[in-house]
């Protein structure tokens, strides 16, 4: 079993199994966290089954989870939007931003109609692969070390998704603070273990949280520590409530409540 990746404790308290997979809670700094992942050569190949073409993507898609997929990203650049003018005090668009984990770049296709300047880095040729063909968009396999080899830096660096992912959190958000302009953003979402979603579930992982793919399972206390040790000395949970038409007044207004109390389905730090 291995240690905390956050603190290198070996002492945890077991929370959950789910067939083969422990998850385990640190004794030292609480974090919990997958004591033995799988081998990740070939996951995540098959983490990206694309069933779709590039113009379904759009907000009145063929495919209801695409057009949600759409809203949440214009959401999210309109999020983005709100923290440049605030940041760099300016309302054009005149910063760079980087998406790490793009995936099939729904979220950088989104930026790119709102005129942002951007770039994506992901692991599946699969899914790279999709976005050139199908956005023309300047994205690569590059790793962390690959950027700062090459000396890069970005205004605003997004991770949808993507920290819970990773073995060593700390580490690589390091290098994250590497690629970071002085004075630029970094935007973190993660699935919340302490979801209302999740703790209805029966821990069941529906939605997200699921350990094959997961390494991490973060609160909003453990994901703050976990920047923090990244070398992010300034966060502010900013939670996105993402409010969907199709879902009705009660699922939008239940979602907004919950985000309150950091018990929706996701978490959002903005970190500097």
């Amino acid at each position: 079993m291995r240690a905390c990746p956050n603190c290198g404790n070996k002492e945890y308290k077991e929370r959950i199994r789910e067939k083969d997979f422990i998850i385990g809670e640190c004794k030292g700094c609480g974090l919990t966290y997958l004591l033995n992942p799988p081998d990740e050569k070939e996951i995540y190949e098959d983490y990206y089954t694309i069933e779709f073409k590039g113009d379904d993507y759009r907000k009145d898609s063929p495919y209801e989870h695409l057009s949600e997929i759409f809203e949440i990203n214009r959401q999210r650049v309109a999020f983005i939007r709100s923290l440049t003018q605030q940041v760099f005090k300016s309302a054009g668009n005149n910063f760079t931003l980087l998406d790490i984990g793009c995936g099939t770049g729904l979220f950088l296709k989104s930026c790119t109609a709102a005129g942002f300047r951007v770039s994506g880095i992901d692991v599946s040729m699969n899914a790279l692969n999709f976005a050139r063909e199908n956005y023309k968009l300047d994205v690569s396999s590059k790793t962390l070390d690959d950027l700062l080899k090459e000396g890069k830096k970005y205004d605003i660096i997004t991770m949808w998704h993507v920290l819970e992912h990773i073995m060593n959190p700390v580490e690589e958000l390091k290098k994250v603070r590497g690629i970071l302009k002085e004075g630029g953003l970094l935007i973190v979402e993660v699935p919340n273990l302490n979801s209302v979603k999740f703790r209805l579930s029966g821990k069941k992982w529906k939605g997200g949280n699921h350990p094959l793919y997961h390494r991490s399972f973060f609160t909003a206390g453990t994901l703050k520590d976990t920047l923090i040790k990244g070398g992010f000395s300034k966060t502010e949970l900013r939670n996105l409530p993402y409010i969907l038409e199709n879902k009705g007044f009660l699922y939008n207004q239940s979602k907004k409540v919950f985000n309150k109390f950091s018990a929706d389905a996701f978490l959002d730090v903005k970190a500097s």
